[in-house]
């Protein structure tokens, strides 16, 4: 993990965190929709990325179980069967909420 990057995502407010994690759900989306895996599996990846230095942020520690179940989620939807029925407009909904 980058210490910049670290650094920095522990400086921002966890509203613009998850801001940025749906920025790159949305990139995900994206691709997804047009048919590229291999873009589609990346920015899925950075949305975990982000979501794990999030997990680590102590002023996240009481978010732990939502932003576990946010990877679950994205792992599910975007590499696996999607046993939770989500969809786009789910995902746009929830990270949306926070722009």
């Amino acid at each position: 993990m980058d210490k910049d990057l670290r650094t920095t995502w522990f400086e921002m407010p966890v509203s613009m965190q998850i801001s940025n994690i749906g920025s790159e759900v949305s990139r995900a989306i994206n691709w997804k929709n047009k048919g590229n895996e291999k873009r589609k599996i990346g920015f899925c990846e950075k949305a975990i990325e982000f979501l794990q230095l999030s997990i680590e942020d102590p002023k996240n520690r009481h978010r732990i179980g939502e932003f576990s179940f946010c990877i679950e989620e994205l792992k599910d939807y975007f590499m696996g069967e999607n046993i939770y029925k989500t969809t786009d407009e789910m995902l746009h909904k929830y990270y949306d909420a926070f722009i």
